[in-house]
């Protein structure tokens, strides 16, 4: 039983670890490429600009039947019909210095509340192994897992809203509506509520505990 926890536990912790480590080298492959892009089209203020206004576009077909658009197959030679689900646009907008701040911070938040969730599930891993399950401490960790993961989602999923909110008021595609569900996973989420739900779970029990032996 406790051999089987253990390797459950340490599923999850890799899946964590990952999920920190992907967005993270995400995040800083981004920013690697836009300063060596700026830096290679200085010169070329055209290009330059294209670079900059560069914003990710995530978006929903109204007709799933109508496929009016299409690319270019080079192993048949010819145009395949498609839909078109995400996308990489150059589009000018006024910079918004407050947006920008927000939207950086909270990728900022996302690096760190990510890693500290980490830690705080790595600990009620070592108490899992000593044996040491059922304490207030691990409630307590339990929560804060919880209140973390939440969190991770808020932070990761702000500068997508943020994107399509600015979006919407200056870009559209005929046939399609903006979706920031491509762009923002709820694993995090559905993580968070779990981990508060069995803290709460954890809790209660602790408590009836508590009780039966005040009563003995």
């Amino acid at each position: 039983m406790k051999k089987r926890l253990n390797i459950l536990c340490l599923l999850v912790m890799l899946v964590l670890v990952y999920s920190v480590f992907e967005s993270t080298y995400n995040l800083s492959s981004m920013f690697m490429s836009g300063v060596r892009a700026g830096m290679e089209q200085a010169k070329d203020k055209a290009k330059l600009s294209a670079i900059q206004d560069l914003k990710v576009v995530a978006l929903m077909p109204n007709d799933l039947t109508e496929m009016k658009d299409s690319v270019y197959n080079e192993k048949s030679g010819e145009y395949v019909p498609a839909l078109y689900s995400q996308l990489l646009v150059s589009v000018k907008s006024e910079p918004n210095i407050w947006l920008m701040l927000v939207a950086n911070l909270s990728s900022f938040c996302y690096i760190f509340v990510s890693l500290f969730s980490v830690i705080i599930f790595f600990k009620l891993i070592v108490s899992i192994n000593k044996s040491d399950i059922f304490n207030w401490k691990n409630v307590r960790r339990l929560r804060w897992l919880g209140i973390l993961l939440v969190l991770t989602f808020l932070f990761s999923a702000t500068p997508s809203w943020i994107m399509a909110w600015q979006l919407s008021g200056i870009f559209s595609v005929s046939g399609y509506s903006f979706s920031t569900g491509e762009l923002i996973s709820n694993l995090t989420l559905v993580l968070g509520l779990v981990g508060l739900i069995v803290g709460e779970v954890f809790a209660i029990g602790l408590r009836m505990k508590e009780e039966q032996d005040l009563t003995i």
